[in-house]
């Protein structure tokens, strides 16, 4: 029997050799996988090598979250007035941390933004007043801008954001003290009228003085290339107004002078021109009589068109104030924004419509032929670059501060009022939580039936 079983499995084995048939003992697979896995298989000849495995894809990087530490301010549904770029309504502006993020009409907001829905309103970047007027003190902001005072609010009020007070450009943010200064001086003051002989001779010949050394130091840097022991042209004297002429010669800063006659204008105007400094003349109204001369000379002026001067009846020559002088000025290319008169922003006149001072002037100067869209810029972004800081303010860009007013009707209209005043990305001003101005027009009310035509109307317009 032993020797049959045998004889048997030889017989067994034989026949699958033979006929390839697949062994189905369990221990057999099992010891076939563990070989196949420690040796690979061979190629056998003839046959085509397989290609190697794709290299696998790795996925994309998802798309970087939203910082939840992010402070978010979505306006959302306003006309935005971007300045510098195109009307768009029904948009949404987004800021982070102060800054302008996104602006558009279909743009994803965070979650966690706060929100402001100003469907109906009217989105405007904070205006500038080039003048404080009382709003920020002189000194420091820091020690001179109280962020409690009335002046503050009613500024905001009134849609002003930022302003100079003569030594810095700062923001009026309430209730702290710091971060306010957005540029330090960069101006110089200068008086150059026929009224004052004498102090115009010694300007001037401050400059010839000036200039004289400074060619002399530049031919002292030559020089000292050869001989390393020349002298140092003296510098001691150089002070008072020869300090003055010295910093705007070298460009350091930009010179500021109140102009009003256009033969102080003539006068001034050649004086830059001659010794090539940079300068900006306040007052100008008699400027729309050759407004060529200011665009030669590469001046800014800055504007207040309810101003009156008469017209000086002893030269027997045109003279005087014009409420054309900003629209002449605007085809003469010569860059200006505008300033109101008074010396402060106050809550005068009927519902303290005079808080609209600084479009109430540019609406003046509409009335005098002045575009609108040119209007608007004269008290955004034009006061912006004059101070230098356009970069930061004066237009509703993407990277720029988040300093914004919303109106409930168009800026240049007397019946519009600021509803919010936003700098920084954070609300400072809310007419409604004020109590200042929530006499005009409560919420809930409708709002008034948009006037025909902006007030003041324009020349020719019947009344």
């Amino acid at each position: 029997m032993i020797k049959e079983f045998k004889s048997s499995l030889v017989l067994l084995a034989i026949a699958l050799l033979v006929t390839d048939i697949p062994f189905t003992s369990g221990t057999a697979v099992q010891i076939a996988g563990v070989a196949e896995a420690q040796d690979p298989p061979r190629r056998r000849r003839g046959r085509r090598p397989q290609p190697p495995p794709p290299t696998p894809v790795p996925d994309a990087p998802e798309e970087e979250l939203d910082d939840p530490e992010g402070e978010y301010l979505a306006i959302e549904g306003a006309t935005i007035h971007t300045i510098t770029g195109s009307v768009i309504r029904g948009g949404t502006v987004l800021s982070k941390d102060g800054k302008i993020v996104s602006i558009g009409v279909d743009i994803a907001v965070p979650d966690e933004a706060e929100k402001i829905d100003a469907s109906g309103h009217h989105l405007y970047p904070g205006l500038v007043a080039f003048r404080s007027n009382g709003l920020v003190g002189s000194g420091e902001a820091e020690l001179s801008q109280d962020p409690f005072a009335l002046g503050t609010v009613t500024g905001l009020a009134a849609g002003i954001t930022s302003t100079w007070n003569g030594r810095l450009v700062t923001k009026l943010i309430r209730g702290q003290v710091t971060d306010l200064t957005l540029r330090r001086q960069s101006f110089i003051s200068i008086s150059y009228r026929s009224g004052n002989p004498g102090k115009k001779r010694e300007l001037r010949e401050a400059f010839e003085k000036v200039q004289e050394h400074l060619r002399k130091v530049e031919q002292h840097v030559l020089e000292k290339k050869d001989n390393p022991d020349a002298k140092a042209p003296d510098d001691k004297w150089i002070r008072g107004t020869y300090a003055t002429a010295r910093s705007l010669l070298l460009g350091d800063k930009v010179a500021i002078s109140r102009v009003s006659t256009i033969f102080d204008l003539r006068e001034i105007c050649q004086l830059a021109r001659r010794f090539g400094f940079k300068m900006i003349i306040e007052g100008a109204e008699e400027a729309w009589i050759e407004p060529g001369l200011l665009a030669r000379c590469g001046a800014s002026v800055v504007l207040t068109p309810r101003s009156r001067r008469d017209r000086d009846e002893s030269r027997g020559a045109a003279g005087g104030s014009s409420i054309e002088n900003a629209k002449i000025l605007h085809e003469s290319g010569v860059p200006f924004s505008i300033m109101p008169a008074s010396a402060g922003i106050a809550l005068w006149g009927l519902a303290g419509r005079d808080l609209s001072h600084l479009p109430l002037e540019a609406a003046f100067a509409v009335r005098g032929g002045l575009p609108e869209d040119a209007a608007v810029e004269s008290i955004t972004i034009e006061p912006a670059r004059m101070l230098g800081v356009a970069d930061r303010i004066g237009s509703i860009e993407v990277g720029k501060d988040a300093d914004f007013i919303i109106m409930d009707g168009d800026l240049l209209s007397y019946m519009s009022h600021v509803r919010w005043a936003i700098i920084d990305g954070k609300v400072q001003y809310d007419k409604m939580e004020e109590g200042l101005l929530d006499h005009i027009r409560p919420a809930g009310e409708d709002d008034p039936p948009a006037p025909e035509d902006h007030w003041p109307r324009r020349l020719g317009d019947p009344l």
